[in-house]
């Protein structure tokens, strides 16, 4: 390994102040006696060292991952026993120490024959020995270390260095002196445990920086804690383990009780805070004032849904109807926010959700620190607001990939007081000075449905002309009259009108042979389809007349219009015979009209029948004289298009027509036996 010092210092960084374990829970239920096994969720919480866990199946390694259920389904008696050999690696460049650790995931208790309460981790017992055992009477016999589950255990810290890897075969049993103190009592739920294991990595004291090798012998295992229901989310983080990172695992809702002074809390002995949500939800309550967050240790949050039942002393003052996130550093990945939040730290946000629910609050305000959001979404109210008050300052707001749908007070994003270093601003009856430059970037994100306000095309708007700090518009959509359509019947409704705006489909729609009637793209407008990889299914189209042609296809471009589709499939769409010699038949568009331009986008035809026997006759569009682009389209084999001339019958096009007409595609493919293209005429042209 090289000695760089920048390298050995970023190493210490991350090893010793972060979290470097990989949490693994193999779920399994036990049940004894008619009671049969059932898979729990396995938990998997990645840390920076790469270490993977596999299981031997059927002679061959599998990855144990957050699906896998490595005893199977099986009946628990006395006697019972269940072996599983496990393979650690260590698939990095960083040597590295390990624990195995065995604890009660969760556990449904019961009532035993003799009225007691009855947790079957009393009565199953574990243990490990080195090596492959297939024999389970010989693995059995093998083990020295056997304990209950519910005392849970963890092997003493072994080493692996960068390529080395320790098998162990893991012994679960029921041991035969079990009696009727474990078999439930009829009428009672039977008992059920879930196994977790856990491997837990971290540096080991091997690699030397430019000194010696003891940078990272203080290198500290993770704490790992479940919490079920009436457990105290805030009791385990202020009993944590001091100088170890603590990670979170929550079986049921929980709640965070908030305290009524303002400023931070210090909560946790714990160097860092994994919460990891399991789709439950946590409810802050209290006085609703100090912010959930800890001044000391970094905190991450997913797989959770956060609710605000909090009060304040004021939760008329706008500033204080807000749930504050705070402390030292903020992680949120796939968290859903049910109420309007206050950003008060340093945060990152992956896929996450918030909504504004009051018409005068933002589901986000940014106040104090940096913020970035990479593929969250925005709905209520009022988006997100960037504005320094009370002497806070603002670093950055990123904002990339992200959703603003139906904002219906304002723009996606307000920028309020946003000051650079050295700017001035006066907050009640205090000046403040800032110390800090400010960036905000908007990139590559979508905005449906928001409102217009001063600047910004439905963007943003702002209190502070952008040109006074670093600021970023790039990339972004605008969406505006946009329809939502995810059932037959709202598709059908849209048949033999003229549409503009956008179209986004929520959901796939099957016609079940229901006629559908041509739809529109209205004179001189634009409409864009969004198909979000959602299927259009089995539709008949119905003839319909436009400029005295007889129009068969789902939609119709009017002269001037803009029409894409974007990331669609149609299955089995069918077009019956024309009723005369102007009929023109086309799975998506009958005609594309003068000075109009169309553009699909991986937009596939599967089991499409095309029978236009007099007229013009395709699968994409059957006539155009305009400009039409086709980026990814695929034609599946089980196509078909008749034509009576074949001259003017095509799998993409019919007929181009006209010097202005120009037919582009780009990495489509055709499986049919029809030619990519009918008649060319008239100066039009084919690429």
């Amino acid at each position: 390994m090289t000695n760089n010092v920048k390298t050995k210092r970023a190493l210490l960084s991350s090893v010793i102040a972060l979290i470097l374990c990989m949490a693994m829970l193999v779920g399994t239920t036990f049940a004894w006696f008619t009671d049969s096994v059932v898979s729990g969720k396995n938990h998997i919480v990645a840390g920076n060292l790469d270490v993977s866990l596999e299981y031997l199946v059927d002679g061959k390694w599998e990855a144990v991952d957050a699906a896998t259920n490595i005893f199977g389904d099986s009946l628990w008696e006395p006697g019972h026993t269940e072996v599983v050999t496990l393979k650690i690696s260590n698939v990095g460049t960083l040597a590295l120490k390990y624990q195995l650790g065995i604890n009660v995931a969760e556990e449904l208790t019961s009532i035993n024959v003799a009225g007691e309460e009855l947790k079957l981790s009393d009565h199953i017992e574990f243990g490990t020995v080195d090596g492959q055992y297939t024999d389970r009477a010989a693995a059995r016999a093998a083990v020295t270390n056997a304990a209950k589950i519910s005392e849970g255990y963890t092997e003493d810290a072994t080493s692996l260095l960068p390529g080395e890897a320790k098998e162990i075969t893991l012994v679960v049993y029921m041991p035969e002196s079990v009696g009727n103190e474990a078999n439930h009592k009829t009428g009672e739920a039977a008992p059920e445990v879930w196994l977790g294991i856990n491997l837990m990595a971290t540096q080991l004291m091997y690699e030397e920086d430019s000194f010696d090798n003891t940078y990272d012998e203080n290198a500290a295992f993770g704490t790992y804690v479940v919490l079920n229901a009436g457990d105290d989310l805030l009791g385990i983080m202020k009993s944590a383990e001091a100088g170890k990172p603590l990670t979170i695992k929550l079986n049921s809702d929980v709640e965070w009780p908030t305290e009524g002074h303002h400023g931070e809390n210090d909560i946790t002995p714990a160097t860092a805070i994994v919460i990891d949500g399991n789709g439950h939800t946590i409810t802050a309550t209290g006085s609703g004032v100090t912010p959930l967050g800890d001044t000391e240790a970094p905190m991450t949050l997913k797989n959770v849904k956060i609710v605000d039942k909090s009060a304040s002393y004021n939760e008329n003052a706008w500033e204080l109807t807000y749930l504050e996130l705070g402390g030292t550093r903020l992680t949120c990945d796939n968290v859903t926010f049910a109420d309007e939040i206050q950003i008060g730290t340093n945060a990152t946000f992956t896929n996450c959700s918030f909504l504004s629910n009051e018409a005068n609050v933002y589901a986000v305000w940014v106040e104090d620190g940096s913020a970035a959001f990479n593929n969250c979404t925005f709905t209520g109210y009022r988006g997100l607001k960037a504005h320094e008050d009370y002497g806070t300052e603002i670093s950055s707001v990123v904002v990339k990939n992200c959703t603003f749908s139906d904002i219906t007070k304002k723009p996606g994003i307000a920028l309020g007081r946003i000051c650079m270093n050295g700017d001035t601003y006066t907050s009640g009856s205090t000046t403040y000075t800032n110390t800090t430059d400010t960036t905000v970037s908007i990139t590559g994100s979508t905005f449906i449905n928001c409102q217009a306000g001063d600047q910004g095309l439905y963007i943003y708007e702002t209190d502070t002309n952008v040109s006074d700090f670093n600021f970023t518009e790039a990339n972004n959509k605008v969406y505006k009259n946009v329809k939502y359509v995810g059932t037959a019947a709202e598709l059908i409704a849209l048949g033999g009108t003229n549409v503009e705006g956008a179209i986004i489909l929520t959901n796939d729609i099957d016609l079940n042979g229901a006629e559908l009637k041509t739809i529109g793209v209205t004179y001189n407008k634009s409409l864009e389809i969004l198909g979000n990889g959602h299927k259009i299914s089995n539709a008949k189209i119905a003839t319909g007349k436009q400029n005295g042609m007889t129009n068969m296809g789902m939609f119709y471009v009017e002269t001037g219009a803009t029409f894409t589709v974007s990331d669609l499939v149609v299955n089995g769409m069918t077009v019956a015979d024309g009723i005369d010699d102007n009929t023109i038949g086309a799975a998506l568009i009958a005609y594309a009209n003068q000075s109009s331009v169309v553009t699909l986008n991986n937009v596939d035809v599967n089991g499409a029948s095309i029978n236009n026997t007099k007229g013009n006759a395709a699968i994409y569009v059957a006539y155009t004289v305009s400009i039409v682009n086709l980026n990814g389209c695929d034609i599946g084999s089980d196509c078909t298009v008749n034509g009576e001339r074949a001259d003017k019958t095509g799998a993409f096009v019919g007929t181009a027509n006209t010097a202005s007409c120009v037919v582009t595609l780009t990495n489509c493919t055709n499986g049919t036996s029809v030619n990519n293209y009918g008649r060319v005429i008239n100066g039009a042209t084919y690429n």
